[in-house]
């Protein structure tokens, strides 16, 4: 499992449903909610289910509670989390039983903050997927005496294409008069099946003393600058960004060179991230509850988990990357000459390979 664009939304899931206890009652007792959050790839051979609880509670402090790993977690043996291949209506195989795991152990450390930092558990499963089938989530709570479930259709990471695009692909962001052609960047994607695209480039580039041997310092930054869910934009498939905004990702994630060192620009990536219609569903939820007469007030959360007492997301995510991109003569001079961006002293020699 990799960290991607989409990983913020447990948390502040968790946080949203937890903003405003003085609306609980009082006398209300304490009531677990369960919040599950899973993002499958068909890239990863290690898959991770996070099954947590919410807790609603008026007799004590909802900061104290968040510290403590019990007022979030199942206790060991809770829950029975399965894994169930669907073609049409038919079980394909034998269930797989997911294993709980500390995430820790995984390689994958929480970041610190308000809650608690360990034990960090998911639920893990190990398997090939594919697309042709649907894949269903179980969870059986003994603690609460309920059933769970979601089902959802993985994006193909074959159909994920970038129109009329290669390796090596030409990065020209130089112009950035808006009333004239090639101020912005973009360029065409097939969705597949995907119903959400997001698109990021990931800029490398070596921190060195000029004619030093030195080899110098490599550094990177990932510019995201496009997010589409709507069913024409996907349709369309149109990934594109004002040049002006990613010359101003530059300044804000490079910032002025020190001293005597200079910058020398690699060769990019261009990310193109594909999610299910799942996700695309609870980003245009989020998009819906934040306009309005209403937008001030609480409102529903998204889920696509069927049960009692449940909420979260199941959804599937893929990626395609496009190596060695490179940014174009004409781009390097402008960044090297322009009295905006001078002070980045980008040079107009590349990185070596």
């Amino acid at each position: 499992m990799k960290k991607i664009l989409f990983s913020v939304l447990a948390l502040s899931s968790v946080l949203g449903f937890q903003s405003c206890s003085e609306d609980f009652e009082v006398s209300a007792p304490y009531k677990p909610v369960t919040v599950v959050y899973g993002i499958l790839d068909m890239k990863d051979t290690a898959h991770y289910i996070r099954i947590q609880k919410t807790f609603l509670d008026e007799s004590k402090n909802a900061f104290d509670m968040a510290k403590v790993s019990d007022s979030n977690f199942y206790k060991e043996g809770d829950l029975d989390v399965m894994i169930k291949e669907m073609s049409g209506n038919a079980v394909v195989g034998q269930p797989m039983l997911l294993q709980r795991v500390n995430m820790e152990n995984e390689g994958y450390v929480k970041d610190s903050g308000v809650f608690f930092r360990t034990p960090n558990y998911a639920y893990k499963f190990k398997k090939l997927l594919k697309s042709s089938l649907t894949y269903r989530l179980v969870i059986n709570n003994r603690a609460t005496n309920t059933v769970d479930s979601a089902d959802i259709q993985l994006v193909d990471t074959a159909t994920l294409t970038v129109l009329g695009a290669t390796q090596n692909k030409r990065i020209n962001f130089a112009s950035t008069d808006p009333t004239k052609s090639g101020s912005t960047f973009s360029f065409y994607v097939n969705a597949g099946n995907a119903y959400y695209l997001e698109a990021a480039i990931r800029f490398h580039w070596v921190e060195k003393v000029p004619n030093s041997a030195d080899p110098g310092v490599r550094d990177s930054a990932s510019f995201v600058f496009t997010r589409l869910s709507s069913i024409d934009d996907i349709k369309e498939g149109r990934l594109e960004v004002d040049n002006s905004k990613i010359i101003a990702f530059l300044q804000s994630a490079m910032g002025a060179a020190p001293q005597g060192i200079a910058r020398y620009m690699d060769s990019c990536e261009i990310v193109v991230y594909g999610a299910g219609k799942e996700y695309s569903d609870y980003i245009n939820t989020l998009q819906i509850q934040s306009s309005g007469l209403t937008a001030d007030q609480i409102k529903p959360l998204y889920t696509n988990i069927r049960g009692k007492d449940v909420f979260g997301l199941f959804s599937s995510k893929t990626t395609r990357v496009l190596r060695n991109a490179y940014i174009d003569d004409e781009t390097l001079n402008m960044l090297n000459g322009s009295e905006n961006t001078r002070s980045l002293n980008i040079q107009k020699q590349r990185a070596d390979p």
